[in-house]
């Protein structure tokens, strides 16, 4: 202990206790931090299931890397991922529009070759690439499918599951508030029924029938293609329930058009072309008539 005493007033001791007390902490964190799959997966989505990196690797190595590169910085043929984030990847691969042959054609809804576990995954992984909106875990997903279970009783339980979460999300919003916002920010694009409707440059606002809560959610986050980015500063996330329970409003409704129902297009342009209709009968039957007297004439 003498030797400690007398080597303490060292000029270097004090560099000396700070360096040592720099690796003592240095080590232990490194001891008792998470690995960094797990860091990058507590990050992408805290309240996510746990997702397996290495599948959400080798599926973006497949399905992916030759559009967008093996590190997802982007190639001629396809975006840079490097900050799009989770919620972006959910939206685009869950939606099926993603993966594409061609990256920068606008691709329609259709069905996803993945389970929702392997999306999951992908997303996780891509989320590592840089910083991005995470998947919102709190909102309602796409409903279980029976074929991604093996028995129906853990097929029932699933749908029990989501089902309560479902009403308990949608019920939480307040939909007048959102009818409000859906025609002062999406009717003009989606038109007021949720149907859709043509863009600029070949492009069009696809309808929103089958959209899941978390997939819309996911749209306002991200905005993917000519959407606009309604971001939790443009839009809350309580405004974005709001308008959630407005659209699966829209969703529920019947059609009661008839026979000529025009795809819902909105009741002016239904009524418009009512008119026309009407008026252009009208006046073929008054030629018609006209031209029957004369010839009885």
């Amino acid at each position: 202990m003498k030797w400690i005493t007398a080597r303490r007033r060292h000029p270097l001791a004090g560099y000396v206790v700070v360096i040592l007390a720099l690796a003592f902490v240095g080590v232990g964190y490194a001891f008792v931090a998470p690995s960094a799959d797990r860091a990058q997966a507590q990050t992408v989505a805290a309240d996510a299931p746990d997702v397996d990196l290495r599948e959400g690797r080798q599926i973006f190595t497949e399905s992916c890397a030759s559009c967008h590169g093996p590190q997802g910085a982007g190639t001629e043929t396809g975006p840079d991922l490097t900050n799009v984030g989770a919620a972006s990847v959910d939206f685009q691969v869950s939606t099926g529009r993603m993966p594409s042959m061609n990256p920068d054609a606008q691709m329609p809804r259709r069905p996803t070759p993945f389970t929702q576990e392997e999306i999951d995954n992908l997303a996780a992984y891509v989320a590592t690439f840089g910083e991005g909106p995470a998947v919102p875990t709190n909102v309602p997903a796409t409903a279980p499918q029976r074929s991604d279970f093996e028995s129906e009783e853990e097929y029932e339980a699933a749908r029990e599951t989501y089902d309560a979460a479902y009403e308990e999300y949608i019920a939480g919003g307040d939909t007048e508030a959102g009818m409000k916002l859906y025609l002062a920010n999406c009717a003009h694009c989606h038109s007021w029924s949720g149907a859709g409707g043509a863009l600029t440059d070949g492009r069009w606002a696809p309808e929103l029938h089958e959209a899941s809560p978390r997939q819309l959610y996911e749209a306002m986050l991200t905005g993917p293609g000519a959407m606009p980015l309604f971001n939790d500063t443009t839009l809350t996330p309580d405004e974005k329930q709001d308008l959630i329970g407005y659209v699966k409003d829209l969703q529920a409704e019947p059609n009661a058009g008839g026979v000529f129902a025009l795809d819902r297009i909105g009741q002016v342009a239904e009524g418009f072309v009512g008119w026309t209709v009407g008026i252009t009968l009208i006046v073929a039957c008054a030629i018609w008539i006209t031209a029957k007297q004369r010839a009885h004439d």
